[in-house]
């Protein structure tokens, strides 16, 4: 759906022909901001490819029609951040992407983003993903988030890297999906996101993929992207979040480790849960939920059921 796009110099269709995927769930007001920072792009040869990922208000459909130069699609199902991409992602490759940019629906980009990114991968051809550096906003301010950093031995992953002043890029360990840069051919070869994740780690679990398999993930520090962050996971839904970070960090730590090697990281995931079992009961309903959710989390590790939590409607 969507109109054609817009007709491009010679000059524009030079450059590499990027996709830009917004996954929709939900939050149209989110969307629509983040829908009209793209429109500002100064980059010359790139489509945005729309997706409401099962939104049960069908608010997607409203969007498009404001937006209609960008091409859009409705799955009747919400796929998951893991699954919805990969939909994006085949779609956009299928319609000739070079590169796909994944942007939350939460995140808003300045006019020369996409144009930094794509420069620095034009400059490094060992570069499968690239990122532009997070801000987040805290407190009066917008507080910005580096590279991924993984603790194996702890079962940790942190956003805390910084590039030196005046680096053109800084290689990291993984790169946030918020905003994630991917080459398609690369993107492919690993078999894109694994939708047993669903939500969360799967930007993570990527990336640890894409440098196994011998390629770089950059942060480029002169990008710039503001994100909201949570968009998808407010108000109820805010025990998904609980619910697929504790899964999935364990599913994340348990399956690229040897079983020797994932004792330390699983035993302190399992020390972390312990203690919220002593101390979240007494925080009210709140912490009772989150508790909840946290220890469907560990049970569905346990039992083997990934993808989309069929524990959650509640």
């Amino acid at each position: 759906m969507g109109s054609p796009p817009v007709e491009q110099h010679p000059e524009q269709l030079s450059e590499p022909l990027v996709w830009i995927v917004v996954l929709h769930y939900q939050g149209p007001d989110h969307t629509r901001a983040c829908l009209q920072s793209l429109r500002a792009l100064k980059y010359g040869n790139f489509n945005v490819l729309l997706i409401d990922n099962g939104s049960p208000d069908r608010s997607g459909d409203a969007l498009a029609a404001e937006f209609p130069e960008f091409s859009y699609k409705r799955m009747t199902d919400n796929l998951g951040f893991a699954g919805g991409c990969n939909a994006g992602a085949q779609e956009s490759i299928g319609r000739g992407a070079e590169w796909v940019w994944f942007l939350n629906n939460d995140a808003w980009v300045e006019p020369d983003t996409l144009s930094v990114l794509m420069s620095s991968a034009g400059k490094h051809a060992e570069a499968a993903a690239l990122g532009a550096v997070v801000y987040t906003p805290s407190g009066d301010g917008y507080v910005p988030n580096g590279g991924g950093e993984i603790d194996f031995r702890r079962g940790k992953t942190y956003e805390r890297k910084r590039a030196e002043p005046g680096a053109d890029t800084l290689p990291c360990e993984w790169l946030s999906g918020c905003n994630l840069l991917v080459n398609s051919q690369k993107f492919q070869s690993v078999r894109g996101f694994d939708e047993q994740y669903f939500l969360y780690f799967e930007d993570t679990d990527l990336c640890l993929r894409l440098r196994r398999a011998g390629w770089q993930c950059l942060l480029v520090p002169a990008a710039r992207v503001e994100h909201a962050g949570g968009a998808s996971t407010e108000g109820d839904r805010q025990t998904w979040r609980r619910y697929y970070y504790t899964r999935n960090r364990l599913l994340f730590f348990g399956s690229h480790l040897s079983k020797a090697q994932a004792v330390l990281p699983l035993l302190s995931i399992g020390m972390h849960l312990f203690r919220h079992v002593l101390v979240l009961p007494w925080r009210g309903a709140k912490g009772r939920r989150q508790l909840r959710a946290e220890l469907l989390g560990l049970s569905d590790y346990v039992g083997g059921r990934f993808g989309k939590a069929e524990c959650l409607d509640w």
